[in-house]
């Protein structure tokens, strides 16, 4: 007869006690590789904003410097943006429905592959002067030769991911 000796019993308890922290060292490692993974995710959806938010900065800009020379060229404003795609009129207190948006197609060429064949903007013209109340700044008692138009922009760009949108607007007087 054989009695079960004390090293037998802790050569089982040995068995037993790896086996679960192999286990814990197995979930820590899942743990670490998830939260390392949703950190990389998070990272690269940021850095995608960043992006869609320069790009929408530049078509800004861009709308700035054409809107700027249009001004400078032109005496009568509402006759040189008529029929031009992406400038609009403000009329009865409304802005026209932007869909779709004008592609902004010096960006794209200056901005290969960055999400920049997703860059538009908008121009609504205000008008001279706050007045009446149909909504366009124009009339009113205001010195008309003194007065400078009023311009809102509007600007969009898309990131590369899906889904990833940035619309910046400002309202300049040129």
């Amino acid at each position: 007869m054989r009695h079960s000796s004390s090293f037998d019993r802790q050569r089982g308890a040995a068995l037993l006690v790896s086996l679960i922290m192999l286990i814990l060292v197995s979930l820590l490692a899942a743990a670490g590789f998830m939260l390392s993974t949703g950190e990389a995710r998070g990272a690269a959806g940021w850095s995608d904003r960043q992006r869609s938010m320069f790009t929408a900065e530049g078509a800004l800009k861009e709308a700035e410097v054409a809107v700027a020379s249009l001004v400078a060229s032109s005496q009568d404003i509402e006759t040189a943006l008529n029929g031009r795609s992406g400038y609009f009129l403000r009329k009865n207190g409304n802005v026209p429905d932007f869909d779709p948006w004008p592609v902004s197609s010096s960006i794209s060429a200056t901005q290969p592959n960055s999400g920049a064949d997703n860059a538009y903007y908008i121009v609504v013209y205000e008008g001279k002067a706050v007045g009446s109340n149909d909504g366009m700044l124009s009339g009113g008692r205001v010195n008309q030769t003194a007065a400078k138009p009023r311009f809102t922009l509007y600007a969009k760009a898309g990131g590369i991911k899906e889904g990833t949108y940035v619309v910046l607007s400002t309202s300049k007087e040129f």
